[in-house]
C-alpha cells in the first residue's frame, strides 16, 4: 500500500466507477468485493479505507 498519499489524501472512491473500482483494487490487492466491504466500513475517503485495510490485516497491532 506505498502509493503517493500526498495526492490522495482527501480523495474519494467511487464504487459507481469500474475504473475507479479496478485502480483501488490494484492498489490495496483486494478484491471488488473487499474494496465494497471496507468502503461500507470505512467510507468513501482513501486514507480511511486504507487504515481500515490495515487495521483488519494486522488487528491489535
Amino acid at each position: 500500500m506505498d502509493h503517493n498519499t500526498n495526492t490522495d489524501t482527501g480523495r474519494r472512491i467511487d464504487l459507481t466507477s469500474q475504473t475507479d473500482v479496478q485502480f483501488w483494487c490494484r492498489v490495496f490487492d483486494i478484491s471488488m468485493d473487499e474494496l465494497r466491504v471496507a468502503v461500507h466500513h470505512a467510507g468513501h475517503l482513501v486514507d480511511q479505507v486504507e487504515r481500515y485495510l490495515r487495521e483488519k490485516k494486522n488487528p491489535g497491532g
